[in-house]
């Protein structure tokens, strides 16, 4: 995004300067600035009446103001965000919005500001950035910086659905009695990362491989009652003659015959495969809660009373050496 055109939503017309200062230091020469006014002006407040640029920096800043009609004052010279209803104020924002079209709103982080602020947002079906206390400007692309984790860590929201909603908070400035800085724009360098003064240095991981047993369409596993090494190798190369991975239940890992990142089980890895073939497991829990998700499970045990056979849509009563010999000549077309 190149020009920004941005209204800003006060509550009072002292907040002008403040809201000011968050878009100036960046205000290139074609964005649009704009304050709203959305309430009626009661006549104990004439400064709201008289609300002009903040500066001969602002030739082309615009004001709007105000709603009328349908709205309950207040004679006890209330803040304006208090003398009028929020649903019509909401009404009129729409109406301003739909004439306007700027990119970015701005609410003050105020009780009324926030319901404002989510309000509108809901209705111009966006999402509302809350406390936002710095507004960045990388190039073309917009972030909104707020406070996370306890306030112990800056988190950037790259703003990419327009128009963005958002309500700004600053800490009191020195004119306010308070010390601090304001809420600012600032530019920094595409692909700058700004990292907090604590972090000395990062590296970036490399994403962790999938599995191909959390994947696969179809899956073996291997269980004790296999009985060797030896044959469980023997099931691997059959598994790979239909392009299928090998897992194993943990015990039959423990005892040397698979990796420990072969293991599917309540420990290991959950499957997720439409077909799987089991031999020689006895369907212990932990071993079955890593296949609930299974579609079909095929469950190869001598035992008749085995209770793998619970669970599975189709049993074979046999021995592993002779379900694995079945196998292999399926796979050599004998």
């Amino acid at each position: 995004m190149g020009t920004v055109n941005i209204a800003f939503v006060l509550p009072q017309a002292s907040d002008s300067a403040l809201l000011w200062d968050i878009i100036s230091p960046v205000k290139e020469a074609n964005d649009r600035v704009e304050f709203w006014l959305p309430g009626p002006i009661p006549e104990s407040r004439p400064d709201l009446r008289t609300l002009t640029c903040p500066s001969a920096r602002s030739p082309d800043l615009a004001i709007y103001g105000v709603a009328s009609g349908g709205e309950c004052a207040r004679a006890d010279g209330a803040d304006v965000w208090d003398v009028c209803c929020h649903e019509s104020r909401i009404r009129w924002l729409e109406t301003l919005w739909a004439e306007r079209r700027p990119d970015l709103i701005l609410f003050p982080a105020s009780l009324a500001g926030h319901e404002l602020g989510v309000r509108l947002a809901a209705r111009l079906k966006r999402g509302c950035f809350p406390e936002t206390r710095t507004l960045l400007r990388e190039g073309k692309r917009l972030f909104a910086r707020k406070k996370v984790c306890g306030s112990n860590l800056d988190w950037d929201a790259e703003i990419e659905d327009y128009p963005a909603v958002l309500t700004v908070a600053g800490k009191k400035t020195a004119r306010d009695g308070g010390e601090g800085e304001t809420p600012r724009m600032e530019s920094r360098p595409a692909g700058h990362l700004s990292l907090p003064r604590w972090i000395l240095d990062y590296k970036r991981s490399e994403a962790f491989p999938v599995n191909p047993l959390e994947r696969a369409p179809l899956i073996f596993a291997a269980g004790r009652g296999l009985g060797s090494r030896a044959a469980c190798e023997r099931l691997r190369r059959a598994a790979g003659f239909f392009g299928a991975p090998l897992g194993f239940s943990r015990p039959a890992a423990l005892n040397g015959w698979g990796g420990i990142g072969e293991i599917i089980g309540q420990s290991g890895l959950r499957c997720g495969a439409e077909t799987c073939i089991v031999a020689g497991v006895s369907g212990a829990a932990a071993f079955m809660a890593g296949i609930e998700d299974i579609s079909t499970l095929i469950a190869v045990n001598p035992d008749r009373n085995a209770p793998i056979f619970r669970y599975a849509d189709i049993g074979i009563i046999a021995c592993a050496e002779e379900f694995i010999a079945a196998l292999e000549a399926e796979a050599r077309g004998v």
